[in-house]
Protein backbone atom coordinates (compact mmCIF):
# COMPACT_ATOMS: atom_id res chain seq x y z
CA UNK A 1 0.00 0.00 0.00
CA UNK A 2 3.08 2.29 0.86
CA UNK A 3 4.22 2.20 -3.11
CA UNK A 4 0.70 2.49 -4.29
CA UNK A 5 0.49 5.74 -1.96
CA UNK A 6 3.52 7.03 -3.22
CA UNK A 7 1.91 6.57 -7.43
CA UNK A 8 -1.02 8.76 -5.93
CA UNK A 9 1.02 11.47 -5.12
CA UNK A 10 3.14 11.89 -8.45
CA UNK A 11 -0.37 11.43 -10.57
CA UNK A 12 -0.46 14.91 -11.93
CA UNK A 13 3.04 14.46 -13.58
CA UNK A 14 3.07 10.81 -14.55
CA UNK A 15 2.29 8.91 -17.38
CA UNK A 16 -1.22 7.28 -18.52
CA UNK A 17 0.92 4.10 -18.11
CA UNK A 18 1.13 4.85 -14.46
CA UNK A 19 -2.00 5.70 -13.47
CA UNK A 20 -4.17 3.50 -15.23
CA UNK A 21 -2.31 0.29 -13.63
CA UNK A 22 -2.73 2.54 -10.45
CA UNK A 23 -6.27 2.31 -10.88
CA UNK A 24 -6.49 -1.28 -11.37
CA UNK A 25 -4.37 -1.94 -8.24
CA UNK A 26 -6.74 0.35 -6.20
CA UNK A 27 -10.15 -1.29 -6.86
CA UNK A 28 -8.67 -4.01 -4.56
CA UNK A 29 -9.21 -2.06 -1.17
CA UNK A 30 -12.33 -0.52 -2.18
CA UNK A 31 -16.16 -1.46 -1.61
CA UNK A 32 -18.38 -1.57 -5.18
CA UNK A 33 -20.87 0.29 -2.99
CA UNK A 34 -20.49 3.91 -3.78
CA UNK A 35 -22.70 7.16 -4.52
CA UNK A 36 -21.63 10.08 -6.52
CA UNK A 37 -23.43 13.20 -5.09
CA UNK A 38 -20.95 13.85 -1.90
CA UNK A 39 -17.81 13.14 -4.19
CA UNK A 40 -18.51 15.57 -7.16
CA UNK A 41 -15.11 17.33 -6.59
CA UNK A 42 -14.68 17.36 -9.84
CA UNK A 43 -17.66 20.30 -10.35
CA UNK A 44 -16.54 22.25 -7.14
CA UNK A 45 -12.81 22.58 -7.25
CA UNK A 46 -10.59 23.45 -10.15
CA UNK A 47 -8.65 20.56 -10.97
CA UNK A 48 -5.00 21.99 -9.60
CA UNK A 49 -7.00 21.84 -6.29
CA UNK A 50 -7.81 18.12 -6.35
CA UNK A 51 -5.85 15.61 -4.07
CA UNK A 52 -4.25 12.64 -4.48
CA UNK A 53 -6.97 10.92 -2.81
CA UNK A 54 -9.73 13.33 -4.93
CA UNK A 55 -7.93 11.93 -8.18
CA UNK A 56 -7.88 8.18 -7.19
CA UNK A 57 -11.46 8.45 -6.58
CA UNK A 58 -11.82 9.85 -10.02
CA UNK A 59 -10.36 7.11 -12.11
CA UNK A 60 -10.96 3.68 -10.40
CA UNK A 61 -14.49 4.29 -8.89
CA UNK A 62 -16.60 7.59 -10.60
CA UNK A 63 -19.41 8.11 -13.57
CA UNK A 64 -16.14 7.90 -15.82
CA UNK A 65 -14.49 4.74 -14.39
CA UNK A 66 -15.80 0.98 -13.77
CA UNK A 67 -14.73 -2.29 -12.52
CA UNK A 68 -15.24 -5.20 -14.80
CA UNK A 69 -14.65 -8.75 -13.74
CA UNK A 70 -15.39 -12.01 -14.60
CA UNK A 71 -14.34 -15.52 -13.53
CA UNK A 72 -12.72 -18.47 -15.82
CA UNK A 73 -13.48 -22.00 -14.28
CA UNK A 74 -11.22 -25.03 -15.69
CA UNK A 75 -11.52 -28.82 -14.45
CA UNK A 76 -9.03 -31.52 -15.48
CA UNK A 77 -8.28 -35.20 -14.06
CA UNK A 78 -6.66 -35.40 -10.75
CA UNK A 79 -3.37 -36.86 -10.92
CA UNK A 80 -3.73 -38.23 -7.67
CA UNK A 81 -5.79 -41.14 -8.49
CA UNK A 82 -4.36 -44.20 -6.92
CA UNK A 83 -3.69 -47.00 -9.58
CA UNK A 84 -3.02 -50.29 -9.25
CA UNK A 85 0.49 -52.21 -9.07
CA UNK A 86 1.23 -54.11 -12.42
CA UNK A 87 1.52 -57.93 -11.84
CA UNK A 88 -1.46 -57.60 -9.16
CA UNK A 89 -5.51 -57.81 -9.86
CA UNK A 90 -8.43 -56.15 -7.73
CA UNK A 91 -11.21 -57.97 -6.63
CA UNK A 92 -14.53 -56.61 -6.17
CA UNK A 93 -16.55 -57.65 -3.53
CA UNK A 94 -20.08 -58.09 -4.37
CA UNK A 95 -22.50 -55.08 -4.18
CA UNK A 96 -19.50 -52.71 -4.42
CA UNK A 97 -19.71 -50.31 -7.47
CA UNK A 98 -16.63 -49.39 -9.65
CA UNK A 99 -15.66 -45.82 -9.83
CA UNK A 100 -16.95 -44.24 -13.13
CA UNK A 101 -13.88 -42.32 -13.52
CA UNK A 102 -11.22 -40.51 -12.19
CA UNK A 103 -11.28 -37.17 -9.57
CA UNK A 104 -11.45 -33.64 -11.31
CA UNK A 105 -9.61 -30.22 -9.93
CA UNK A 106 -11.52 -27.35 -10.25
CA UNK A 107 -9.90 -23.89 -11.01
CA UNK A 108 -11.17 -20.57 -10.78
CA UNK A 109 -9.43 -17.62 -12.12
CA UNK A 110 -10.58 -14.33 -11.38
CA UNK A 111 -9.65 -11.31 -13.69
CA UNK A 112 -10.45 -8.06 -12.38
CA UNK A 113 -9.69 -4.38 -13.89
CA UNK A 114 -10.78 -0.85 -14.65
CA UNK A 115 -12.28 0.44 -17.78
CA UNK A 116 -11.92 4.35 -17.69
CA UNK A 117 -13.10 6.91 -20.37
CA UNK A 118 -10.38 8.80 -21.46
CA UNK A 119 -11.60 10.91 -23.53
CA UNK A 120 -13.96 12.41 -20.77
CA UNK A 121 -12.65 16.10 -19.75
CA UNK A 122 -12.03 15.73 -15.97
CA UNK A 123 -10.42 12.54 -16.63
CA UNK A 124 -8.17 14.80 -19.14
CA UNK A 125 -8.12 17.18 -16.19
CA UNK A 126 -6.00 15.09 -14.00
CA UNK A 127 -3.85 13.39 -16.77
CA UNK A 128 -2.14 16.07 -18.27
CA UNK A 129 -1.16 13.93 -21.10
CA UNK A 130 -2.94 14.10 -24.73
CA UNK A 131 -4.26 10.55 -25.82
CA UNK A 132 -2.00 9.52 -29.13
CA UNK A 133 -2.43 11.13 -32.43
CA UNK A 134 -4.69 8.16 -33.34
CA UNK A 135 -7.54 8.89 -31.62
CA UNK A 136 -8.23 12.47 -32.57
CA UNK A 137 -12.23 12.73 -32.83
CA UNK A 138 -12.79 9.77 -31.11
CA UNK A 139 -14.28 8.17 -28.11
CA UNK A 140 -11.68 7.08 -26.17
CA UNK A 141 -11.82 3.99 -23.24
CA UNK A 142 -8.91 2.85 -21.27
CA UNK A 143 -8.72 -1.10 -19.84
CA UNK A 144 -6.49 -1.93 -16.97
CA UNK A 145 -5.43 -4.72 -15.23
CA UNK A 146 -7.11 -7.22 -17.28
CA UNK A 147 -5.08 -9.12 -19.32
CA UNK A 148 -6.09 -9.24 -22.80
CA UNK A 149 -2.82 -9.76 -24.36
CA UNK A 150 0.76 -11.61 -23.10
CA UNK A 151 3.18 -9.16 -23.13
CA UNK A 152 3.27 -7.07 -25.98
CA UNK A 153 0.87 -7.47 -28.90
CA UNK A 154 1.22 -8.22 -32.35
CA UNK A 155 -0.68 -6.11 -34.47
CA UNK A 156 -2.73 -8.90 -35.80
CA UNK A 157 -3.69 -9.64 -32.12
CA UNK A 158 -4.60 -6.05 -31.22
CA UNK A 159 -6.67 -5.84 -34.85
CA UNK A 160 -8.62 -8.98 -33.30
CA UNK A 161 -8.64 -7.73 -30.00
CA UNK A 162 -10.47 -4.79 -31.82
CA UNK A 163 -13.09 -6.37 -33.77
CA UNK A 164 -14.23 -7.91 -29.96
CA UNK A 165 -14.59 -4.37 -28.42
CA UNK A 166 -17.92 -2.04 -28.65
CA UNK A 167 -19.83 0.62 -27.41
CA UNK A 168 -23.40 -0.67 -26.78
CA UNK A 169 -26.73 1.63 -26.48
CA UNK A 170 -29.99 0.02 -26.50
CA UNK A 171 -31.91 0.90 -29.79
CA UNK A 172 -28.60 1.08 -31.92
CA UNK A 173 -25.92 -1.25 -33.81
CA UNK A 174 -22.86 -1.97 -31.41
CA UNK A 175 -19.93 -0.03 -32.55
CA UNK A 176 -17.14 -1.66 -33.03
CA UNK A 177 -13.77 0.25 -32.17
CA UNK A 178 -11.69 1.71 -34.86
CA UNK A 179 -8.21 1.64 -33.38
CA UNK A 180 -6.35 -0.35 -30.53
CA UNK A 181 -3.37 0.20 -29.09
CA UNK A 182 -1.56 -0.85 -26.00
CA UNK A 183 0.01 1.05 -23.75
CA UNK A 184 2.19 -0.94 -21.09
CA UNK A 185 4.42 -3.06 -22.09
CA UNK A 186 3.52 -5.36 -19.66
CA UNK A 187 -0.07 -5.70 -21.59
CA UNK A 188 -2.48 -4.39 -18.54
CA UNK A 189 -2.97 -1.31 -20.07
CA UNK A 190 -5.04 -0.76 -23.72
CA UNK A 191 -6.75 2.19 -25.49
CA UNK A 192 -9.97 1.82 -27.70
CA UNK A 193 -11.06 3.89 -29.78
CA UNK A 194 -14.62 4.98 -31.46
CA UNK A 195 -15.39 7.25 -34.14
CA UNK A 196 -17.78 9.97 -32.35
CA UNK A 197 -20.09 10.63 -35.57
CA UNK A 198 -21.05 7.07 -35.73
CA UNK A 199 -22.46 7.20 -31.98
CA UNK A 200 -24.06 10.21 -31.05
CA UNK A 201 -24.15 10.34 -26.84
CA UNK A 202 -26.36 12.69 -25.46
CA UNK A 203 -26.85 13.51 -21.72
CA UNK A 204 -30.60 11.80 -21.92
CA UNK A 205 -29.20 8.51 -22.69
CA UNK A 206 -29.88 6.05 -19.87
CA UNK A 207 -26.81 4.26 -20.44
CA UNK A 208 -23.72 3.05 -22.57
CA UNK A 209 -21.90 -0.21 -22.38
CA UNK A 210 -18.29 -1.27 -22.58
CA UNK A 211 -17.43 -4.84 -23.80
CA UNK A 212 -14.77 -6.42 -24.57
CA UNK A 213 -13.44 -10.07 -24.63
CA UNK A 214 -10.44 -12.44 -23.35
CA UNK A 215 -10.59 -15.53 -24.62
CA UNK A 216 -14.73 -16.85 -23.80
CA UNK A 217 -14.83 -14.19 -21.50
CA UNK A 218 -17.06 -11.13 -21.42
CA UNK A 219 -15.95 -7.62 -19.77
CA UNK A 220 -18.75 -5.39 -19.97
CA UNK A 221 -18.54 -1.62 -18.39
CA UNK A 222 -21.82 0.17 -17.92
CA UNK A 223 -21.71 4.22 -17.98
CA UNK A 224 -25.14 6.31 -17.23
CA UNK A 225 -24.49 9.66 -19.28
CA UNK A 226 -26.62 11.45 -16.76
CA UNK A 227 -23.99 10.77 -14.43
CA UNK A 228 -21.34 11.58 -16.47
CA UNK A 229 -21.53 15.53 -15.79
CA UNK A 230 -19.02 17.92 -15.49
CA UNK A 231 -18.86 21.77 -15.24
CA UNK A 232 -22.87 21.58 -16.11
CA UNK A 233 -21.49 19.56 -20.01
CA UNK A 234 -21.71 15.75 -21.03
CA UNK A 235 -18.39 14.90 -20.24
CA UNK A 236 -17.49 11.97 -22.82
Amino acid sequence: MQELEQLIQSRLVQSRRGWLAMAAGALVSWSPVYGYASQDFWNKKDPDQWSPDEIKKLVTRSPWAKEVSAEKVTTKKSQNLREPKLGKTRTRLPGTVEPSGAPTERTVTSYRGTVAWESAAPIRAADKTPPPEEFADMYVLSVGGVPLAKGRASRAALDRLRQVTTLEMKGRDPLEAAVAQQISENGSVFFFGFARKALEISKDEKDVTFVTHLNKLRFAAKFNPREMLYRGELAV
